[in-house]
């Protein structure tokens, strides 16, 4: 279930052929944490509705999130999954605890939990950061992974 930055969409298509939800996570003030946000953002100009920036406090978004008549939840946030800087790929969520990958891991596992209790399937998408540190942009490498998804996502919308 991985996707690399040469994406070939088809594995992110398979998830994604019903109506769904992207929710992007983390700290813009922190470079690459700030990828789910920006992807967000980029998106959402297009069509708002199928877009929701949490920040850093998804946990306040639960009820929100369950609201919404889409089935399919895509969150995205920067991750370490030890690979090359911009490198997308799709997590199990099943796997995050083993893992360790993200900043909100511990609280996310829960959340995912309840999502799916309330009948949501959820998908993590990662993308592979660089720079973390307080107050710098996203890098290249991120922000060209984050473009492409926002015209995926744009094109996926559109053909619907």
């Amino acid at each position: 279930m991985e996707i690399e930055k040469s994406l070939n969409y088809s594995e992110l298509d398979k998830y994604l052929k019903n109506d769904f939800l992207v929710v992007g996570m983390g700290n813009e003030m922190r470079g690459d944490d700030g990828v789910g946000l920006y992807i967000v953002k980029g998106s959402q100009k297009n069509f708002p509705h199928k877009f929701l920036d949490v920040g850093m406090t998804i946990e306040n978004y639960i009820f929100k999130i369950i609201e919404y008549p889409e089935k399919v939840i895509l969150l995205i946030d920067n991750v370490d999954f030890g690979e090359r800087i911009g490198s997308i790929k799709l997590i199990d969520s099943s796997k995050l605890r083993e893992q360790g990958i993200s900043t909100h891991s511990l609280s996310l596992n829960k959340i995912i939990m309840i999502l799916k209790e309330a009948g949501k399937e959820v998908l993590l998408l990662g993308i592979q950061g660089k720079n973390l540190n307080i107050g710098e942009n996203i890098s290249r490498e991120v922000k060209e992974s984050a473009d492409d998804l926002v015209k995926y996502f744009i094109k996926r919308l559109s053909e619907k």
